[in-house]
């Protein structure tokens, strides 16, 4: 089975075969190397980014391309006991610069970065910097996958009067057309 997987070398002609390697290359080899060291959230965060506007070549017209930090000054302006759907962020965000549209695949992904940001200042004993709780899926739900918790997130909106339900087992805020 082993064969299966791996390059049968006997039957590779002998100018192609791989050189022996010597003493050193062997010990060199043989150390172990650092494993690689998982980025933090915060150094994702990417505050040398600018946003840009370009030109949406699926639909016509523009788009523009956020940053972490924009995002992140979206979701902090919305207020408390309110949430917002991330159509409603990408939105508003298109209108601040006068884009047609946002790309929903970054601003989805910044919003994870600035959950796990938040998870780390949590970590930390921190404030955290950006109410991310408040910013909920097209249909209300809250994010199950985020590095913040859904039963976390869920606490917080209640505690800041939002009404919430379980719906298809993810909870889910009632009023997703407030803000």
């Amino acid at each position: 089975m082993v064969a299966a997987r791996t390059p049968n070398i006997s039957r590779v002609p002998h100018a192609a075969r791989p050189a022996r390697a010597d003493a050193a290359n062997a010990t060199e080899r043989a150390v172990a190397r650092p494993k690689s060291v998982r980025a933090t959230w915060d150094a994702k965060l990417r505050s040398e980014l600018a946003p840009r506007v370009v030109e949406d070549r699926r639909r016509g017209g523009s788009l523009l391309l956020p940053t972490p930090r924009l995002v992140g000054e979206a979701v902090a302006a919305i207020p408390r006991g309110h949430v917002m759907t991330v159509t409603q962020l990408r939105r508003a965000l298109a209108a601040r610069f006068n884009a047609d549209s946002t790309c929903p695949l970054m601003t989805g992904t910044f919003a994870t970065i600035l959950a796990g940001a938040v998870v780390e200042d949590l970590g930390q004993r921190r404030k955290p910097r950006w109410p991310i709780w408040r910013l909920v899926r097209d249909d209300g739900t809250l994010h199950p996958k985020w590095p913040l918790d859904a039963l976390y997130r869920a606490t917080l909106l209640r505690q800041e009067g939002v009404r919430l339900t379980q719906r298809n087992g993810h909870w889910a805020a009632l009023d997703t057309q407030q803000s």
